[in-house]
């Protein structure tokens, strides 16, 4: 097994056109092979993956990984691990793999979904087969293409002054906070998005969005836009639906809040933080 290198730098590809020697991650469902010995992500060579005794129902092309072509070979169902391996859910796995394997991690395991639902095309019925040219399964009657589906949702830290508005999921583990959430609707631009969101969960108006910056989440198939709002008005009164709690929180005193070093929530959080904390700083201008 490959050791993971910190410093080394993934491209995402569609197709393989290089003549490099290719690498595999190895997932079943949103579960990836690990590495028992270190608990990190288990990168094979050719030759491991060929005698590694696993039952491998087909291999996708995710990119290069510095001079190395990256695959992600889908284990079956019924497969036992190699020795010295196992499965673990991705989401175990946050916080624990290099940052720059989690876009392997995240594309592998979502590019094994699309595969799943779109074996068959959604207009006649007939099966599709991967498309030649394109990141598509294509049905050849109907002349449908199913591309890998992506949900774009909006992720926003409200502010007022010193104070951010954070918000308790009935979904989240014990009593962590985080930002705001939701899908953007057919037809609805992110702004739209963001004041409809906000309003619906917590009764909250904003205004003066500002884009800090995205996040694939595969869980299972989001694209995480980050930004900041301002507070306009009202008052603040949980949906009761997926919203059981919200309140304001002062920069300085924060409750339990998503780790930044994997999650955008934690990141716009701990952004602010630190604006805050240089403002008040002696001497600031």
């Amino acid at each position: 097994m490959l050791d993971l290198n910190h410093n080394e730098v993934f491209i995402p590809e569609n197709f393989d056109t290089e003549e490099l020697n290719k690498v595999f991650c190895v997932a079943r469902g949103h579960d990836l092979l690990i590495n028992d010995k270190n608990q990190n992500l288990a990168v094979l060579n050719q030759d491991e993956i060929k005698w590694s005794g696993m039952d491998i129902n087909q291999e996708y092309f995710l990119g290069y990984l510095e001079k190395k072509a990256c695959y992600v070979a889908e284990l079956s169902p019924d497969s036992l691990c190699m020795e010295g391996t196992s499965l673990r859910s991705f989401r175990s796995l946050l916080g624990i793999i290099p940052d720059n394997f989690f876009t392997i991690c995240a594309r592998s395991i979502q590019l094994l979904e699309w595969n799943r639902v779109s074996k068959f095309c959604g207009s006649c019925g007939l099966k599709t087969t991967l498309h030649k040219l394109e990141r598509a399964m294509h049905c050849e009657k109907c002349n449908n293409f199913i591309y890998p589906k992506i949900s774009p949702c909006i992720i926003v830290l409200v502010t007022k002054d010193e104070e951010m508005l954070l918000a308790h999921n009935k979904n989240f583990p014990n009593k962590i906070f985080s930002t705001l959430a939701g899908f953007i609707e057919t037809g609805e631009t992110v702004e739209e998005a963001i004041k409809r969101e906000i309003y619906e969960e917590v009764k909250i108006r904003v205004n003066n969005f500002s884009y800090f910056g995205s996040q694939s989440w595969p869980f299972p198939n989001q694209l995480m836009l980050g930004f900041f709002a301002k507070y306009e008005s009202g008052e603040i009164e949980p949906d009761g639906n997926e919203i059981d709690e919200a309140r304001w929180f002062h920069f300085k005193s924060l409750p339990q809040v998503p780790p930044a070093n994997i999650s955008i929530s934690g990141k716009l959080i701990e952004a602010y933080s630190k604006e805050l904390t240089k403002k008040n700083l002696p001497g600031f201008t």
